[in-house]
Parts: C-alpha cells; structure tokens; sequence
C-alpha cells in the first residue's frame, strides 16, 4: 500500500495540529517520520513538555498516518492510547516515527516512537483505532 502524508504539510486539519506545527518529513521503509514542534505554551512547572502534550502529539501524528492508510474514507475512533515516557522533552523541534502494525476493518493499531532534539528516544505509544466512516465535513480539506 502507498501511502502519502505530503498533504498534512499544506492542510493541516485541526487545531492541535496547527498548535504541534506537525510537518511530515519522510517515509522510510514502512516508518513515517512526522517533525513535531512544542511551543512554551506546552510546558509543565518544570519548564518541560507536559507529558499530555506529548500524547496529544503523538496522537495526532498516528492518526494522520491512519486517515492516510485508509485513503480519507475512515476516520480514527481511538479505543486506547498507551503512553511510556522515556525521558524530558525539551521545548522545541522533535521527531515522531510512526508505523502501522495492523490495519483492518474493525480495529487499527499503531505505534509512535517520539525522539527528542538528541535523537533519544523519549516517548513510545501504541495507539489502537476503531476506523470510522468520515462524512465530507470531517474530511482534510485536500485540493
């Protein structure tokens, strides 16, 4: 399956990811790679990204990889996110690799590995997915 994410670069489809400025930057192999940016808006009392702000980023980033995989038809119901933090993540740029581990009709899992800006590894979710039908309204407006 060919998969694209060129499109999330020019639409950016909701808020969150405007506010994480989600850019794809590559595809590997079958690893996506999606550059997040975490403003200072995101931080918690110890000047550090929230560890809900990761998640919320790392969702997104999944999920765009899914709306993709399933060519805009379904949207992604998430059933569970699970979230390991690894280490801080520091304000700023950081790398999310996302790969598809199974992609059927009832149920999708995913996995996100979120590097930090020394390429460390700092956050790992495994996000499972009940793909929904999208109607024209939720669609990413792509031209």
């Amino acid at each position: 399956m060919d998969i694209s994410l060129d499109w999330l670069n020019q639409h950016k489809p909701g808020n969150t990811a405007k506010f994480f400025n989600l850019e794809f930057l590559e595809k590997i192999d079958d690893t996506f790679k999606i550059k997040v940016t975490f403003p200072p808006e995101s931080t918690n009392p110890m000047n550090m990204v929230q560890g809900g702000m990761i998640a919320a980023a790392m969702d997104d980033a999944t999920a765009m990889v899914i709306i993709s995989a399933y060519e805009f038809k379904k949207g992604p119901l998430s059933t569970d996110l699970h979230v390991l933090f690894h280490r801080p993540v520091a304000v700023g740029e950081a790398v999310i690799e996302v790969k598809i581990i199974k992609l059927g009709q009832k149920l999708a899992t995913v996995e996100g590995k979120l590097f930090n800006a020394d390429n460390k590894l700092a956050a790992t979710l495994l996000h499972t997915i009940q793909p929904s039908d999208m109607s024209d309204e939720e669609k990413p407006k792509i031209e």
